[in-house]
């Protein structure tokens, strides 16, 4: 398998994921970009091992051994999708609010 760093070099121009998540995050600059934001550092704070990864036409994704969470921006939508422990780790920090289907 192999791993990536945050300042591996994989996003448009040589930027890692890491400068392109922070560029994301700029360019939204309201709601979508203050939540991803803060989505990011719990992350960080709950795994200083994370893994940043830019994916699928510009998705940030944060993995440790499998995927963490993805923060998806839409037009006048974040959509985190995350497993386990990093659902509930958004959830109790709220972050976002729970949506049962």
């Amino acid at each position: 398998m192999n791993k990536r760093k945050s300042g591996s070099k994989e996003g448009k121009g040589g930027d890692s994921p890491s400068q392109l998540i922070d560029a994301r995050i700029t360019e939204l600059s309201e709601w979508r970009g203050e939540t991803l934001a803060r989505v990011r550092i719990l992350i960080k704070q709950d795994d200083p091992e994370v893994v940043e990864e830019w994916k699928w036409r510009g998705v940030p994704v944060w993995s440790h051994a499998g995927i963490i969470c993805t923060g998806e921006t839409y037009k006048s939508v974040l959509r985190t999708r995350s497993v386990g422990s990093a659902r509930r780790l958004i959830t109790e920090k709220a972050v976002l609010p729970v949506r049962d289907k």
